[in-house]
């Protein structure tokens, strides 16, 4: 039954074994919340195709350094707002998300216009479980954005994850995962995890105005001045997809002087 709520007009709201799941119209724009309450996913009804939240635009930023991924990984679908938005910018790529709720991907195919592609493959299941049996150098860019009711999901927190995700990931590869970071639950574990489990750099990107950090795994470290080449791919990127990639660059540039420092040193050793 439709009920107006100050979320706007609840079009739908059922339970799975992991908890409630409810989905509201509020001026044009479709939303999925789970039990946390944070917004899980949103759809612009008119223009199914764009990214509404900036955490999602700010995952993208891996296109950075990968700018035409051939294979996509996505660890935790939610609405398909990441998928949708890959599936129609870039119509070369495979794409794959692994998703453990079954009732997540109805939702997603039934009121978020999740794409029915032989290039959007769907595979039900734990995304840990799913990397532990991918073959080395499968995908050139992996995206996670796995979280349940208490935060982000424990099984993508651990260095053997992000280990599979570096095995998984081709050499000039790249990881994005969004994590969740406040003074009361700093993910500083988390990053040390991925720092642990690729043995390479880790590049911060906290979203505006949001407690989200995305944190992202490079396969090749860069530098200050390795960054400062990437202008010029920002503004492609820019132009292509609507999406501001030159103020990414900035924010990675300026966030992360002591790994791009530490970069620098490297590559002269």
């Amino acid at each position: 039954m439709r009920k107006q709520t100050e979320r706007g007009l609840l079009i739908h709201t059922s339970r799975d074994e992991h908890g409630q799941m409810q989905i509201f119209d509020r001026e044009g724009i479709r939303s999925l919340y789970f039990d946390s309450g944070a917004c899980q996913s949103s759809l612009q009804l008119s223009d199914p195709t764009t990214l509404i939240l900036g955490y999602t635009q700010c995952m993208l930023a891996g296109l950075l350094f990968r700018p035409t991924p051939q294979q996509i990984l996505l660890i935790g679908l939610g609405g398909g707002a990441l998928a949708r938005f890959l599936h129609h910018h870039l119509p070369a790529a495979q794409i794959v998300c692994v998703e453990t709720r079954t009732a997540v991907v109805e939702l997603a195919q039934t009121y978020f216009d999740l794409p029915d592609s032989s290039r959007l493959h769907i595979h039900i299941g734990d995304g840990a479980a799913y990397l532990r049996t991918a073959r080395d150098g499968a995908f050139d860019l992996i995206l996670v954005d796995a979280f349940d009711s208490a935060g982000v999901h424990a099984s993508v927190c651990t260095a053997e994850f992000h280990a599979d995700c570096r095995r998984s990931l081709r050499a000039d590869g790249v990881l994005g995962i969004n994590l969740w970071n406040t003074p009361e639950a700093p993910c500083k574990q988390q990053v040390d995890a991925i720092k642990t489990g690729f043995a390479s750099q880790v590049l911060r990107l906290p979203v505006e105005k949001r407690a989200n950090l995305i944190a992202l795994g490079l396969g090749i470290p860069q530098t200050r001045q390795t960054l400062k080449q990437l202008h010029g791919a920002a503004q492609l990127l820019t132009e292509q997809l609507a999406i501001d990639f030159t103020k990414y660059l900035r924010t990675l540039q300026h966030q992360n002087s002591a790994e791009l420092r530490q970069g620098v040193t490297a590559k002269r050793g």
